[in-house]
């Protein structure tokens, strides 16, 4: 087993445990216990908003609205998803919803008039030997 595996592995009995706390109860809702349990997959967040914006400072303000998102209505996780599931559902609507926003971007127009395919490639300039 290589250590990618085991760290995916240990990551995700980490997920699975978190999510068998929150479902049963164990865990108190005050906001610092919110706050430890999904900050450890910000990190994550981020390179899922990037891959979606394009753009690592949208990607960051896609992550600080997901996280407090999620703070503000933590109260209507059920824990039928993983805690993970939630916030990447989160992660995509705020990523969505930014690309939205944005104004469309324009290509640049051409510099040269088009060429024609069928005329004889030009000699070579003096100045470039």
């Amino acid at each position: 087993m290589t250590s990618e595996q085991r760290k995916r592995e240990s990551l995700s009995g980490k997920a699975n445990r978190v999510d068998e706390a929150l479902v049963t109860g164990l865990v108190t809702q005050s906001p610092s216990d919110i706050s430890s349990l999904i900050e450890p997959y910000r990190r994550e967040l981020h390179l899922h908003c990037y891959r979606l914006l394009g753009s690592l400072h949208d990607a960051e303000d896609a992550v600080q609205e997901t996280m407090l998102s999620a703070w503000r209505h933590f109260d209507t996780f059920k824990g039928s998803a993983s805690l993970r599931t939630w916030l990447y559902t989160i992660a995509t609507n705020a990523s969505l919803d930014a690309l939205k926003k944005r104004s469309r971007r324009t290509l640049p127009t051409a510099a040269s008039p088009a060429s024609d395919p069928l005329t004889p490639v030009a000699p070579r300039s003096a100045e470039t030997l």
